[in-house]
Protein backbone atom coordinates (compact mmCIF):
# COMPACT_ATOMS: atom_id res chain seq x y z
CA UNK A 1 0.00 0.00 0.00
CA UNK A 2 3.09 2.18 0.78
CA UNK A 3 4.62 1.82 -2.88
CA UNK A 4 0.99 2.77 -4.30
CA UNK A 5 0.85 5.85 -2.33
CA UNK A 6 3.88 7.15 -3.80
CA UNK A 7 3.19 6.60 -6.85
CA UNK A 8 -0.20 8.63 -6.19
CA UNK A 9 1.70 11.33 -4.69
CA UNK A 10 4.31 11.77 -7.28
CA UNK A 11 2.02 12.02 -10.59
CA UNK A 12 3.96 15.14 -11.16
CA UNK A 13 6.93 14.64 -12.44
CA UNK A 14 9.53 12.18 -14.20
CA UNK A 15 11.97 13.22 -11.58
CA UNK A 16 13.27 11.79 -8.53
CA UNK A 17 11.79 12.07 -5.34
CA UNK A 18 15.52 13.91 -3.93
CA UNK A 19 15.41 16.12 -6.89
CA UNK A 20 12.16 17.01 -6.24
CA UNK A 21 12.43 17.82 -2.78
CA UNK A 22 15.67 19.80 -3.67
CA UNK A 23 13.56 22.15 -6.01
CA UNK A 24 11.53 22.98 -3.54
CA UNK A 25 14.47 24.95 -2.06
CA UNK A 26 16.03 26.05 -4.90
CA UNK A 27 16.21 29.56 -6.65
CA UNK A 28 14.35 28.53 -9.81
CA UNK A 29 11.38 27.26 -8.02
CA UNK A 30 9.17 30.12 -8.04
CA UNK A 31 7.79 31.86 -4.93
CA UNK A 32 4.75 31.41 -3.19
CA UNK A 33 1.67 33.43 -3.33
CA UNK A 34 -1.76 33.29 -1.82
CA UNK A 35 -5.23 33.20 -3.13
CA UNK A 36 -8.33 34.42 -1.11
CA UNK A 37 -11.46 32.48 -2.08
CA UNK A 38 -14.55 34.75 -1.43
CA UNK A 39 -15.72 31.99 1.29
CA UNK A 40 -12.50 33.05 3.79
CA UNK A 41 -10.60 30.21 2.35
CA UNK A 42 -6.89 30.30 0.58
CA UNK A 43 -4.27 28.05 -1.26
CA UNK A 44 -0.82 28.72 -2.19
CA UNK A 45 -0.41 29.55 -6.03
CA UNK A 46 2.39 30.04 -8.28
CA UNK A 47 2.67 32.08 -11.67
CA UNK A 48 5.32 32.37 -14.04
CA UNK A 49 6.02 34.09 -17.72
CA UNK A 50 7.14 31.94 -20.80
CA UNK A 51 8.05 34.14 -23.75
CA UNK A 52 8.37 37.86 -24.06
CA UNK A 53 6.45 38.99 -20.56
CA UNK A 54 5.68 42.26 -22.79
CA UNK A 55 3.42 40.26 -25.32
CA UNK A 56 1.42 37.70 -23.38
CA UNK A 57 -1.48 36.34 -25.18
CA UNK A 58 -2.20 33.39 -23.42
CA UNK A 59 -2.95 32.58 -19.60
CA UNK A 60 -2.59 28.94 -19.02
CA UNK A 61 -4.02 26.98 -15.67
CA UNK A 62 -2.79 24.14 -13.68
CA UNK A 63 -4.47 22.35 -10.75
CA UNK A 64 -5.33 19.21 -9.62
CA UNK A 65 -3.45 15.42 -9.20
CA UNK A 66 -4.04 13.42 -6.42
CA UNK A 67 -2.77 13.86 -3.16
CA UNK A 68 -0.70 16.73 -1.90
CA UNK A 69 2.37 17.38 -3.16
CA UNK A 70 2.99 21.28 -4.12
CA UNK A 71 3.46 21.97 -7.54
CA UNK A 72 6.34 24.01 -6.73
CA UNK A 73 8.45 20.98 -6.97
CA UNK A 74 8.08 20.66 -10.56
CA UNK A 75 7.69 24.18 -11.68
CA UNK A 76 8.30 26.02 -14.25
CA UNK A 77 10.37 22.97 -15.81
CA UNK A 78 7.54 21.18 -16.56
CA UNK A 79 6.25 23.85 -18.92
CA UNK A 80 9.50 22.90 -21.28
CA UNK A 81 8.08 22.38 -24.76
CA UNK A 82 5.93 25.64 -24.73
CA UNK A 83 7.00 29.02 -26.51
CA UNK A 84 4.28 30.84 -27.56
CA UNK A 85 3.79 34.29 -24.56
CA UNK A 86 2.52 32.86 -21.90
CA UNK A 87 1.31 33.50 -18.07
CA UNK A 88 1.30 30.39 -16.45
CA UNK A 89 -0.81 29.98 -13.22
CA UNK A 90 -0.42 26.84 -10.75
CA UNK A 91 -2.57 26.61 -7.91
CA UNK A 92 -2.49 24.07 -5.09
CA UNK A 93 -5.40 22.67 -3.54
CA UNK A 94 -6.53 23.72 0.09
CA UNK A 95 -4.03 23.14 2.83
CA UNK A 96 -0.75 22.22 0.45
CA UNK A 97 1.28 24.31 1.93
CA UNK A 98 4.66 25.61 -0.28
CA UNK A 99 6.79 22.71 0.70
CA UNK A 100 4.56 20.11 1.09
CA UNK A 101 5.99 16.51 -0.67
CA UNK A 102 3.29 15.03 0.75
CA UNK A 103 4.99 12.29 1.96
CA UNK A 104 3.78 12.29 5.43
CA UNK A 105 0.22 12.80 4.97
CA UNK A 106 -1.74 15.41 4.21
CA UNK A 107 -4.01 16.16 7.44
CA UNK A 108 -7.81 16.03 8.21
CA UNK A 109 -8.31 19.67 6.52
CA UNK A 110 -6.92 18.48 3.61
CA UNK A 111 -8.93 15.62 3.73
CA UNK A 112 -12.54 17.56 4.17
CA UNK A 113 -11.81 20.11 1.19
CA UNK A 114 -10.13 17.37 -1.00
CA UNK A 115 -13.44 16.65 -3.18
CA UNK A 116 -14.89 17.39 -6.66
CA UNK A 117 -17.29 20.01 -5.63
CA UNK A 118 -14.61 21.95 -3.84
CA UNK A 119 -12.14 21.41 -6.63
CA UNK A 120 -14.57 22.58 -9.65
CA UNK A 121 -15.41 26.08 -7.09
CA UNK A 122 -11.98 26.75 -6.63
CA UNK A 123 -10.07 26.35 -9.66
CA UNK A 124 -13.36 28.40 -11.17
CA UNK A 125 -13.22 31.47 -9.16
CA UNK A 126 -9.51 31.47 -9.23
CA UNK A 127 -9.62 31.41 -12.91
CA UNK A 128 -11.98 34.26 -13.27
CA UNK A 129 -10.64 36.04 -11.00
CA UNK A 130 -7.27 36.16 -12.92
CA UNK A 131 -9.02 36.62 -16.25
CA UNK A 132 -10.60 39.94 -14.59
CA UNK A 133 -7.27 41.25 -14.11
CA UNK A 134 -5.73 41.16 -16.91
CA UNK A 135 -5.75 44.20 -19.43
CA UNK A 136 -6.36 43.38 -22.89
CA UNK A 137 -8.48 40.43 -23.04
CA UNK A 138 -5.89 37.70 -23.55
CA UNK A 139 -6.55 35.72 -26.72
CA UNK A 140 -6.21 32.22 -25.37
CA UNK A 141 -7.32 30.77 -21.95
CA UNK A 142 -5.25 27.19 -21.97
CA UNK A 143 -6.44 24.86 -18.48
CA UNK A 144 -4.27 21.79 -18.24
CA UNK A 145 -5.74 19.08 -16.21
CA UNK A 146 -2.87 16.14 -15.21
CA UNK A 147 -4.75 12.51 -13.83
CA UNK A 148 -7.67 13.18 -11.50
CA UNK A 149 -7.24 17.04 -12.42
CA UNK A 150 -8.74 16.39 -15.78
CA UNK A 151 -12.07 15.96 -14.11
CA UNK A 152 -11.98 19.27 -12.64
CA UNK A 153 -10.37 20.83 -15.88
CA UNK A 154 -12.52 19.57 -18.33
CA UNK A 155 -15.71 20.49 -16.01
CA UNK A 156 -14.59 24.12 -16.00
CA UNK A 157 -13.80 23.68 -19.32
CA UNK A 158 -17.78 23.27 -19.98
CA UNK A 159 -19.12 25.85 -17.93
CA UNK A 160 -16.80 28.75 -18.88
CA UNK A 161 -17.62 30.68 -22.13
CA UNK A 162 -13.64 31.92 -21.40
CA UNK A 163 -11.42 28.92 -22.22
CA UNK A 164 -10.21 28.38 -25.35
CA UNK A 165 -8.52 25.30 -25.29
CA UNK A 166 -8.28 22.17 -22.92
CA UNK A 167 -5.18 20.02 -22.54
CA UNK A 168 -5.13 16.89 -20.45
CA UNK A 169 -2.31 14.67 -19.16
CA UNK A 170 -2.93 11.28 -18.07
CA UNK A 171 -6.44 10.72 -18.71
CA UNK A 172 -9.71 10.02 -21.24
CA UNK A 173 -12.94 9.04 -21.07
CA UNK A 174 -13.44 5.93 -18.61
CA UNK A 175 -14.73 6.23 -15.15
CA UNK A 176 -12.51 5.35 -12.44
CA UNK A 177 -13.77 2.18 -11.43
CA UNK A 178 -13.50 1.25 -15.27
CA UNK A 179 -9.83 2.40 -15.76
CA UNK A 180 -9.49 -0.02 -12.24
CA UNK A 181 -11.00 -2.66 -13.72
CA UNK A 182 -9.18 -2.25 -17.10
CA UNK A 183 -5.99 -2.87 -15.42
CA UNK A 184 -7.08 -5.45 -13.46
CA UNK A 185 -7.88 -7.48 -16.50
CA UNK A 186 -4.49 -6.64 -18.20
CA UNK A 187 -2.76 -7.83 -15.13
CA UNK A 188 -0.69 -4.27 -14.59
CA UNK A 189 -2.66 -3.96 -11.12
CA UNK A 190 -3.37 -6.87 -8.23
CA UNK A 191 -5.54 -5.68 -6.18
CA UNK A 192 -9.49 -6.37 -6.43
CA UNK A 193 -11.63 -3.44 -7.14
CA UNK A 194 -14.97 -4.64 -6.32
CA UNK A 195 -13.58 -6.34 -2.62
CA UNK A 196 -12.15 -2.62 -2.19
CA UNK A 197 -15.33 -1.38 -3.21
CA UNK A 198 -17.18 -3.86 -0.43
CA UNK A 199 -15.00 -2.02 2.00
CA UNK A 200 -15.34 1.82 0.84
CA UNK A 201 -18.98 1.33 0.60
CA UNK A 202 -19.47 0.05 4.44
CA UNK A 203 -18.61 3.86 5.25
CA UNK A 204 -18.21 6.38 2.54
CA UNK A 205 -17.87 9.34 3.52
CA UNK A 206 -14.98 8.63 5.97
CA UNK A 207 -11.75 10.48 5.93
CA UNK A 208 -9.81 8.22 8.72
CA UNK A 209 -9.76 4.84 6.82
CA UNK A 210 -7.68 4.47 3.73
CA UNK A 211 -7.62 2.45 0.84
CA UNK A 212 -4.59 2.13 -1.38
CA UNK A 213 -3.32 5.78 -0.12
CA UNK A 214 -6.62 7.51 -0.05
CA UNK A 215 -9.16 7.79 2.22
CA UNK A 216 -12.96 6.21 1.64
CA UNK A 217 -14.23 9.77 0.77
CA UNK A 218 -12.13 10.44 -2.05
CA UNK A 219 -12.75 7.06 -3.68
CA UNK A 220 -16.34 7.36 -3.05
CA UNK A 221 -16.60 10.90 -4.44
CA UNK A 222 -14.62 9.82 -7.49
CA UNK A 223 -15.22 5.74 -8.60
CA UNK A 224 -18.28 6.17 -10.36
CA UNK A 225 -17.23 10.33 -11.81
CA UNK A 226 -18.22 9.67 -15.91
CA UNK A 227 -16.48 12.23 -17.59
CA UNK A 228 -16.91 11.22 -21.53
CA UNK A 229 -20.26 13.47 -21.44
CA UNK A 230 -18.42 16.83 -20.48
CA UNK A 231 -15.84 16.14 -23.22
CA UNK A 232 -18.18 15.73 -25.53
CA UNK A 233 -19.65 18.90 -24.94
CA UNK A 234 -16.44 21.11 -26.00
CA UNK A 235 -16.02 22.74 -29.32
CA UNK A 236 -12.80 24.63 -28.45
CA UNK A 237 -9.76 22.56 -29.07
CA UNK A 238 -8.94 19.43 -26.76
CA UNK A 239 -5.23 17.91 -26.64
CA UNK A 240 -5.15 14.60 -24.97
CA UNK A 241 -1.35 13.00 -23.80
CA UNK A 242 -1.10 9.54 -22.58
CA UNK A 243 1.84 7.07 -22.16
CA UNK A 244 0.95 3.79 -24.03
CA UNK A 245 2.47 1.68 -20.59
CA UNK A 246 0.85 4.11 -18.06
CA UNK A 247 -0.48 2.03 -15.44
CA UNK A 248 -2.58 4.15 -13.92
CA UNK A 249 -4.93 4.95 -16.16
CA UNK A 250 -5.02 2.39 -19.30
CA UNK A 251 -4.38 4.27 -22.29
CA UNK A 252 -7.66 2.42 -23.62
CA UNK A 253 -9.09 4.99 -21.60
CA UNK A 254 -7.69 7.62 -24.24
CA UNK A 255 -8.68 5.55 -27.53
CA UNK A 256 -11.95 5.31 -25.75
CA UNK A 257 -12.05 9.14 -25.82
CA UNK A 258 -11.21 9.49 -29.30
CA UNK A 259 -13.51 6.98 -30.64
CA UNK A 260 -16.56 8.70 -29.08
CA UNK A 261 -15.67 12.00 -30.30
CA UNK A 262 -15.41 10.54 -34.07
CA UNK A 263 -18.25 8.58 -33.48
CA UNK A 264 -20.07 11.84 -32.75
CA UNK A 265 -18.50 13.63 -35.44
CA UNK A 266 -16.95 16.14 -33.73
CA UNK A 267 -12.97 16.68 -34.68
CA UNK A 268 -11.75 18.87 -32.01
CA UNK A 269 -9.79 16.36 -30.42
CA UNK A 270 -6.35 15.46 -30.53
CA UNK A 271 -4.69 12.24 -29.00
CA UNK A 272 -1.09 11.95 -28.53
CA UNK A 273 -0.08 8.46 -27.18
CA UNK A 274 3.84 8.21 -26.61
CA UNK A 275 5.07 4.28 -26.56
CA UNK A 276 6.76 3.93 -23.91
CA UNK A 277 5.77 6.23 -21.55
CA UNK A 278 4.25 5.77 -18.42
CA UNK A 279 1.35 8.05 -16.21
CA UNK A 280 3.92 10.89 -15.92
CA UNK A 281 4.61 10.52 -20.09
CA UNK A 282 8.07 9.51 -18.87
CA UNK A 283 9.31 6.50 -21.07
CA UNK A 284 13.07 5.03 -20.02
CA UNK A 285 14.25 7.87 -18.18
CA UNK A 286 13.19 10.88 -20.81
CA UNK A 287 10.25 12.95 -20.18
CA UNK A 288 8.00 13.17 -23.49
CA UNK A 289 6.32 16.12 -21.72
CA UNK A 290 8.63 18.59 -23.95
CA UNK A 291 6.72 16.57 -26.91
CA UNK A 292 3.32 17.48 -24.96
CA UNK A 293 3.63 20.98 -24.64
CA UNK A 294 5.50 21.55 -28.04
CA UNK A 295 2.08 20.03 -29.46
CA UNK A 296 0.22 22.13 -27.29
CA UNK A 297 2.39 24.94 -28.66
CA UNK A 298 1.53 24.21 -32.28
CA UNK A 299 -2.22 24.70 -31.40
CA UNK A 300 -1.71 28.38 -29.93
CA UNK A 301 0.46 29.62 -32.38
CA UNK A 302 -1.46 31.95 -34.96
CA UNK A 303 -3.18 30.36 -38.28
CA UNK A 304 -1.54 31.33 -41.15
CA UNK A 305 -4.10 33.41 -43.44
CA UNK A 306 -3.90 32.92 -47.48
CA UNK A 307 -4.74 36.45 -48.94
CA UNK A 308 -7.12 36.55 -51.50
CA UNK A 309 -6.60 38.49 -54.56
CA UNK A 310 -9.99 39.74 -56.27
CA UNK A 311 -10.24 39.21 -60.10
Amino acid sequence: MRVLLLLLVFVLSGCTIIQRTAHLYGSEAPPPLTFHYKDGGSSIYYTFTVGDASQIDTLLFFYGATGCPSWKSVMPDYVNGLTVNTRVFVLNKRFVSDRSTGLFGCGKEFHLANNPEQWLADYSEFIATQISTVVPKPKNVVLVGVSEGALTATKVAVLSPAITHLAIIGSGGYSMRKSLSTLKQKGVIWFDVNSGWEKISTDPRSIEKNWYGNPYRWWSDIMDIEPLNDFLKLNIPVLVGIGEQDESVPVDSARFLELKFTEAGKNNLILKVYPSADHRLNANGISCRREFFAELNNMLLPKETTKVVNP
